[in-house]
């Protein structure tokens, strides 16, 4: 997760329990100063990505608050996409292009650099570099043309991700994070969290709007998550069809429990690492 309103920025890694691998990898980053980097732990305990997510968010100081998934790659000029549509009564979502798993091996092993290449040199690539051949016809995304639905321009629809994914680049001013409570802690299982904050802002009166073709993800390939969990289905049913803005169990709830665990010092369920 990102956080700032301008450059230089504040980078939090949300990490739901993993091993010392990330938080060697984090270390690294620290090492070259570029910029801040503060690293958020939880124990594995289950799914509990909206938890640490909020737990981020709370260890965050930035007042524009940005949440990418760990399998999604920004292109390079993804920042300054971003800059230009952080407006008062605004969230920014995202589109994303799949890639596959001989890109992303060679992505994640070797550094190829893709989050660099111009949408012509993705034109030109071999199509076996994406997913499925279905992929082809998203490079689209890549390019202005394709979709203008960018918050300053006026009279535009409104944004709706793709397969109302919503989770892998999600944007918005603190203060709205804040008014809805942040991610609701009942999602305990894969999926749905997006979806249900994105719900929730939309009540709140904010409009969704597409940064442009430089905000669009590339994302890595990994082995298909099942479908929603039945308690996660029923809670993302719950919340579109209902009218509460905020989350039932979210930031505030996550806020007061960290601060007894620090009174009580009895706890060690979420303790920050920071580096």
């Amino acid at each position: 997760m990102c956080s700032s309103a301008r450059l230089p920025i504040k980078t939090t890694v949300a990490d739901d329990g993993s091993g010392p691998s990330t938080a060697s990898v984090v270390a690294d980053w620290c090492a070259r100063g570029l910029f801040p980097v503060e690293h958020v732990w939880q124990p594995d305990d289950g799914w509990r990505k909206s938890r640490v997510l909020d737990l981020a968010a709370l260890t965050a100081r930035g007042r524009y608050l940005v949440f990418l998934d760990g399998d999604s790659v920004p292109r390079v000029r993804f920042l300054a996409a971003l800059r230009r549509c952080m407006l008062p009564g605004w969230f920014v979502a995202s589109k994303r292009l799949h890639l596959s798993r001989e890109l992303s091996a060679r992505v994640l092993g070797d550094g190829v650099p893709v989050w660099r290449w111009s949408a012509a040199r993705w034109f030109a690539a071999p199509r076996e570099l994406l997913r499925t051949e279905r992929e082809s016809a998203r490079l689209g995304l890549l390019v202005p043309v394709r979709d203008r639905r960018r918050p300053w321009r006026s009279g535009q629809p409104e944004f709706s991700a793709p397969y109302e994914a919503y989770g892998f680049c999600l944007g918005m001013w603190r203060s709205d994070f804040e008014a809805v409570n942040g991610f609701d802690l009942r999602f305990e299982n894969w999926g749905g969290e997006d979806e249900d904050i994105a719900a929730r802002l939309r009540r709140a009166g904010l409009r969704c709007g597409w940064p442009g073709p430089k905000a669009t993800m590339l994302h890595l390939w990994h082995e298909p998550k099942l479908g929603l969990m039945p308690s996660n289905k029923q809670l993302v049913r719950d919340s579109l069809s209902g009218d509460h803005v905020e989350a039932i169990a979210g930031l505030r709830e996550l806020a007061a429990q960290e601060s007894a665990n620090r009174v009580g010092a009895s706890s060690s369920s979420s303790d920050p690492v920071n580096r």
